[in-house]
């Protein structure tokens, strides 16, 4: 039997930061190196960030807290999810979430299969480890056209 070979490794410092629609993103596992499995990255939300309520149309997201607190808008409901809590949410369902806390937070975005991280590198701006930029309103982009390219639906409740 054949096997796929697609293990790597990423250290703590490694991976691409990014900073797409105001948020610091790490992109740690990507396409190109799951054969388009997956990928994972890492988000730290500063108080006050997060996202739109909006649906991934093709992929499954799923959300582990590494540190702090996020509100997440599930369908529905709305979940305080702390440290060490996971969330995951199937495509074509309605999700958002923010830090709504004075302190960072910190989580892990998964989505399977990749892509994602593609429109996150396009709809951003690459920035160096461990910086982050002077001004992050000026990275604020809202890209709709982008994100209909990728499945990505901001969500009007009326």
């Amino acid at each position: 039997m054949k096997k796929d070979k697609f293990s790597f490794f990423c250290k703590a410092n490694e991976g691409i930061q990014v900073i797409s629609t105001g948020n610091l993103y790490r992109i740690i596992a990507d396409g190109k190196r799951t054969k388009n499995s997956f990928s994972l990255m890492e988000t730290i939300l500063e108080p006050g960030q997060g996202a739109p309520l909006h649906i991934h149309t093709r992929e499954y997201e799923a959300f582990f807290i590494l540190e702090g607190e996020v509100a997440f808008n599930l369908e529905n409901s709305e979940i305080i999810a702390k440290k060490e809590d996971f969330i995951s949410c199937a495509p074509n369902e309605i999700r958002g979430f923010r830090n709504n806390t004075n302190s960072t937070s910190r989580m892990l975005l998964f989505y399977s299969s990749a892509g994602i991280e593609e429109m996150t590198l396009r709809n951003g701006t690459i920035v160096e480890q461990g910086l982050k930029p002077p001004n992050e309103d000026e990275y604020v982009v809202q890209c709709p056209l982008l994100s209909e390219k990728y499945g990505v639906i901001e969500f009007k409740r009326k």
